[in-house]
């Protein structure tokens, strides 16, 4: 692990925590490739988030766009894991339903199962190739070679040598903005875009509050406790969007696709009341101004 504290000149930060979340990153898709378990694809997601945050975070630092082009090859590989995500979230999802609520949906419930099933074995194989086809070590050698050149004269975008703490300020503001943003919009039950756009910015304050958390001398841990809690809800009701296209796209017409939807739309409501609960006892569009104080 990187020793980086608040007067940890700027381009030093950059270099050493670029470098530990790269080779946590390189470590993930390792496993991923190895296995395809699906604690390892979500620590991977996860590593490549993280990583892509930081390169975001101190892009400034570097010349040209060495970094952004990287980041758009870690993309790449998140959104890869995306898709075999989701049909594991659809199975877990579907199979788990109570034997009461699934009754009326047996028929269907099954052979949509049982599709699912046949898919993610596509998926998997098909994910194998793409991470082959990425060529982590070409992208490793380009990330080790652009960390070793930071941009530390005649740099009009930011100065690499102030201390972590000054540029955290303004970093932090970033990403804290949009929430108040989005959220006014996101308190709509209805209006699952709203909702998603909010999560996407819940996650980013994450990861970069998770980047900079060597600044805080209290306060770190009750406020990312708060980002994860809405990061979850938000998902949550993002994943119960995700079952009710799927659905209605691959279950007939009928009682038995009319049970599910109502499920997933009992479920929704239950997840969306809780949303507003976290929003009443800890309102996200302040988490940002609080991690800014908390320093």
């Amino acid at each position: 692990m990187s020793t980086i504290s608040s007067s940890t000149p700027l381009w030093i930060a950059a270099r050493q925590l670029l470098d530990e979340y790269g080779r946590d990153f390189f470590r993930c898709w390792a496993k991923v490739a190895k296995g395809f378990d699906t604690e390892d694809i979500h620590d991977l997601r996860v590593a490549s988030r993280r990583l892509r945050e930081g390169l975001a975070l101190f892009a400034p630092c570097y010349p040209g766009k060495g970094l952004s082009r990287i980041s758009e090859r870690v993309k790449l590989v998140t959104g890869s894991l995306g898709e075999l995500r989701n049909i594991d979230e659809s199975i877990l999802f579907f199979s788990q339903l109570p034997s009461g609520e699934r009754e009326a949906s047996e028929p269907e419930a099954r052979v949509l199962l049982e599709r699912l099933e046949v898919e993610r074995a596509d998926v998997r194989r098909q994910l194998g190739n793409d991470l082959k086809a990425l060529k982590p070590g070409l992208l490793k050698s380009r990330l080790r070679d652009e960390l070793a050149a930071p941009l530390l004269f005649g740099n009009d975008r930011t100065n690499p040598f102030q201390d972590l703490a000054r540029f955290a300020d303004g970093a932090l503001l970033e990403r804290a903005r949009p929430l108040t943003e989005l959220l006014p919009p996101a308190l709509d039950e209805a209006n699952a875009l709203a909702q998603h756009k909010l999560r996407i910015a819940v996650k980013r304050l994450r990861y970069r509050l998770e980047i900079l958390a060597p600044l805080f001398a209290c306060g770190f841990s009750e406020l990312h406790c708060s980002l994860k809690g809405y990061q979850e809800v938000l998902g949550k009701l993002h994943d119960l969007d995700v079952f009710a296209a799927l659905v209605l796209d691959r279950v007939p017409e009928g009682a038995g696709q009319q049970n599910l939807l109502r499920i997933i739309t009992a479920r929704r409501s239950q997840l969306y009341r809780s949303f507003m609960a976290m929003i009443d006892s800890s309102p996200v569009d302040a988490i940002g101004a609080e991690a800014r104080s908390s320093r």
